[in-house]
């Protein structure tokens, strides 16, 4: 290569190895966050590893409303395939959008709380259990007894409206709760009150004061119904019962804390849109 003044100029080896180390080095570069959010789980958080779950999160959301339409195809002789079900093709497109839109509501409107962690990927063992016992209870109940599928209330128009107005009225419940508070969202209980926390009773806050809470139940719940599913929607019932009713109890004595006689007459006002059973008292 010829330098500027004429004369030959050679690249030093080691300045295009340390060039090639700083390019590798950019691809695991940490997201931005701040230091008293930090992180809780093992997905690297790099703009590499967000890019990538978001394909494989759009791809699913994608291969599933396909797998979705493709039994009212029935010319295609595809529409006896248990991995071709609407059901379970409704399902998978459902769990897609909701971490997808936990991630795409952070960024928007909470953008100090980004992190790889906002796709709510890192959920417990607990969390990914559920789900998995939920489509194992589908797919024995298509093997074993496909009249269940065939005959009953699952077929009926109005209850198939009713689960998808659950599923998406809970999902949209939760978006907005995720928006309305904006910087003073978090998905972990804080036990210290930052500069960015303010008592949010507006939006869907003035009707309920845990629509987040009340939206996810919802939807989870919707998401068994939808799959036809008689135990493991008892059991997401009452294990998310049991959860949301000490979680709240736990936040709220942090927020009578934080915000005093403010939050103590909020409490009073509004309930938390949760189903009665779930005692916050």
């Amino acid at each position: 290569m010829s330098s500027s003044n004429g004369h030959p100029h050679i690249s030093s080896p080691m300045a295009t190895s340390s060039t090639a180390q700083t390019a590798s080095q950019r691809a695991h570069d940490l997201l931005p966050h701040a230091p008293q959010y930090s992180l809780r789980g093992s997905l690297p958080n790099t703009p590499l590893s967000v890019s990538v779950i978001s394909a494989l999160l759009g791809g699913l959301v994608g291969a599933s409303i396909v797998s979705a339409a493709i039994p009212s195809l029935s010319h295609l002789g595809l529409s006896g395939w248990v991995w071709t079900s609407s059901r379970l093709g409704w399902y998978g497109a459902a769990m897609g959008v909701f971490h997808l839109l936990e991630f795409w509501t952070t960024a928007g409107w909470n953008p100090q709380k980004l992190s790889v962690d906002a796709f709510l990927l890192n959920n417990t063992n607990q969390y990914w259990f559920a789900h998995a016992f939920g489509v194992a209870e589908y797919l024995v109940s298509s093997a074993f007894f496909p009249g269940k599928f065939s005959s009953g209330p699952w077929t009926s128009p109005v209850w198939s409206l009713g689960v998808i107005a659950l599923l998406v009225g809970g999902q949209a419940l939760r978006s907005l709760a995720m928006i309305h508070a904006s910087t003073s969202f978090s998905h972990v209980v804080k036990a210290v009150k930052h500069d960015d926390h303010v008592l949010i009773t507006h939006g869907v806050y003035a009707w309920s004061r845990h629509p987040s809470y009340a939206g996810f139940f919802y939807w989870a719940i919707a998401t068994q119904l939808l799959l036809g599913n008689v135990v493991s929607t008892a059991m997401f019932a009452l294990v998310l019962g049991r959860f949301f009713s000490a979680r709240i109890k736990d936040e709220e004595r942090h927020l009578v804390r934080f915000f005093g006689d403010d939050y103590v007459n909020y409490r009073k006002r509004v309930g938390t849109g949760l189903p009665f059973f779930i005692g916050t008292a």
